[in-house]
């Protein structure tokens, strides 16, 4: 979408930092564009069970983003990084049960983090999955 003369995908990463995953919240539109911030796993899964995201395809999406958020929530987590991404996917699998590419979305990210027993390439394929 082309707003003023900026080009905007519905969801992107922040260039700036990486850590934060950036929406256009549709509750507003079409009367007005506001961009907000997601850093974590619990504001992913308010943004998705309150209808910041709206849609299929931008709820997977959505998730996805979530669970390369979650990797790096859990690279410190106390009961470890394996714990820490199971509730994260809980969080999110509990935001909106009856979407199918959110479960989906999630479900392909734990697939494919869990290949690797490397912290940081599981954050990578997070990221790139």
């Amino acid at each position: 979408m082309k707003v003023g003369d900026k080009h905007y995908r519905t969801i992107w990463l922040d260039e700036i930092d990486t850590s934060c995953v950036k929406i256009i919240d549709q509750r507003h539109l079409p009367h007005k564009f506001l961009v907000e911030s997601l850093s974590t796993v619990s504001e992913c899964a308010l943004a998705i069970r309150d209808m910041h995201v709206r849609g299929a395809g931008l709820i997977g999406a959505t998730a996805g983003y979530a669970m390369y958020l979650a990797t790096l929530e859990a690279v410190d987590h106390p009961k470890g990084f394996d714990y820490s991404l199971a509730q994260s996917a809980e969080i999110l699998l509990a935001s909106r049960p009856t979407a199918v590419n959110l479960s989906w979305a999630v479900d392909r990210q734990l697939s494919a983090i869990r290949q690797c027993p490397e912290v940081q390439e599981r954050i990578n394929i997070a990221l790139t999955t």
